[in-house]
């Protein structure tokens, strides 16, 4: 893929993701940045996400990401 399109799918991806609700566009970004960092990172500041939330979320399970986010603090804190 080259460098143009990398942008484009992130681009795509912030749009669709833009109108999730915040625990969810977390939920995802954690996974883009658990399956690579850059990825992720530039989809959390696409989507103006708290990179450190996101980096904290990726380190956890499913589930405890899911009860990190239904909890309200989003990864944030």
């Amino acid at each position: 893929m080259t460098a143009k399109d990398r942008s484009h799918l992130i681009s795509n991806i912030v749009d669709h993701l833009s109108g999730a609700k915040k625990r969810i566009q977390m939920r995802q970004t954690a996974i883009f940045y658990k399956a690579d960092p850059d990825y992720g990172r530039r989809v959390a500041k696409g989507l103006k996400l708290s990179i450190k939330g996101v980096e904290r979320l990726s380190g956890m399970s499913q589930e405890e990401r899911a009860k990190a986010t239904d909890q309200g603090t989003c990864g944030d804190k």
